[in-house]
């Protein structure tokens, strides 16, 4: 029964949840400065490595819905850190691309993710840092399975 038990409470989404509210309240901290949030410091790293995708690519590859996309787009620019241009070949697509002052802050911005990355692997082996990040592929790629298959099924 204490097995049983044990097993009931190791759970690895609520491992996963724990961790990602840590890093919120992490990222709150350390993005303030900013005066952006921790989900439009995540697009703006996506953009910046992306320049020239459109809101709609961006969406469906961050997973997120139109609505949501429009507000972090609308806050980012509105703070001058993207810009939206119509495309060349087809006027209904805004393509997105970063600005200066944007290209100032990547390098402080992807300092912050690697610390956290350090705290989280503080004391970690090479060997298990390797195994973990192959649990990790392969927990995403079961989500996205999962994901895939509820989207079919609906």
């Amino acid at each position: 029964m204490k097995n049983d038990q044990e097993h009931i409470q190791k759970s690895a989404g609520r491992y996963i949840s724990e961790l990602s509210r840590a890093a919120h309240v992490y990222f709150k901290y350390e993005f303030k400065q900013y005066g952006i949030g921790h989900a439009q410091i995540i697009t703006l790293l996506f953009i910046s490595r992306n320049e020239g995708l459109s809101q709609l690519e961006l969406g469906t590859l961050l997973n997120l819905d139109k609505s949501s996309v429009t507000s972090q787009l609308s806050l980012l620019e509105s703070n001058g850190f993207i810009l939206r241009k119509k495309s060349e070949t087809d006027g209904r697509i805004l393509q997105l691309f970063i600005t200066h002052k944007t290209k100032t802050l990547l390098e402080p911005l992807k300092h912050v993710f690697s610390n956290w990355t350090e705290t989280l692997l503080k004391g970690f082996s090479e060997i298990e840092r390797n195994i973990l990040f192959d649990y990790f592929e392969r927990m995403r790629s079961n989500a996205k399975d999962k994901l895939t298959q509820l989207k079919q099924d609906d």
